[in-house]
């Protein structure tokens, strides 16, 4: 009897300890803070286009010629910035400046200049700077973002005039340019510190003629005070993906 009326007591307190622990709220996994300090390295392709004018000499006086040229090749960049989370809230604003190198070059072969043909190796050479606005799933650990900002850069190239009359050259060196960019991207913590990230972003340069220069030599169509400008209307697409550093996010 002594037995079965301890065991039975045991049994309560098991049965009673067992409610109470369900009654216990469970503890909730900690959420990633993106507050703080980061910097980072990126690798990617880009493509875009630029416009390249040529404007007649005497030989040609008031005579213009104009062909877009495409520009494109692999890219890397870096990038560093600062991010701003308030506690309990899943958005994220973060203020980031990025550098792309190296300059993506091109090649515009025009050939509606009469018995002549132009070679026109131009570049494009970008800073982005501006806001992320990010919001936040899986515990904070991802942030889904638009970007958009300022776009700072150099254009320009050089040109050569083959055909009647001899050859002529000119070299417009780099313009530096402004505009702006739009972008969207994905970033995720990998732990503590580390995260992994893609971003496409869409930039235009407000420059509408480029860089520009005086031929020289005896080419017959650019012969006397004939000129190109070469990066106007540059835009370009850059598709990346990288990893950054966060200092002192937890």
């Amino acid at each position: 009897m002594k037995k079965l009326l301890g065991a039975g007591i045991a049994a309560i307190a098991l049965c009673s300890s067992a409610a109470f622990a369900a009654e216990l709220p469970l503890k909730a996994a900690p959420l990633f803070d993106w507050t703080g300090w980061y910097v980072g390295v990126n690798g990617g392709y880009s493509w875009g286009s630029s416009r390249t004018t040529i404007n007649g000499g005497v030989s040609l006086p008031g005579e213009k010629f104009t062909q877009s040229g495409r520009h494109d090749g692999g890219e890397g960049s870096g990038e560093g910035g600062y991010c701003w989370q308030t506690s309990g809230d899943v958005r994220v604003t973060c203020i980031e400046l990025r550098y792309d190198f190296p300059r993506e070059r091109g090649h515009t072969p025009i050939n509606t200049i009469p018995l002549d043909t132009s070679q026109n190796p131009n570049h494009v050479d970008p800073f982005l700077i501006g806001p992320h606005f990010g919001f936040l799933t899986d515990l904070n650990h991802t942030m889904w973002y638009l970007a958009g900002g300022l776009a700072v850069g150099e254009v320009g190239g050089s040109s050569t005039i083959m055909g009647a009359g001899g050859t002529s050259t000119a070299s417009t060196g780099s313009k530096w340019t402004a505009g702006g960019y739009i972008g969207a991207g994905i970033e995720h913590m990998i732990d503590q510190h580390w995260s992994w990230k893609v971003e496409y972003d869409y930039v235009r340069f407000a420059s509408s003629n480029g860089a520009c220069a005086t031929y020289t030599g005896t080419n017959y169509a650019v012969f006397g005070g004939g000129s190109v400008c070469i990066g106007g209307n540059a835009s370009d697409n850059i598709i990346s993906a990288g990893i950054n550093y966060h200092f002192s996010t937890h």
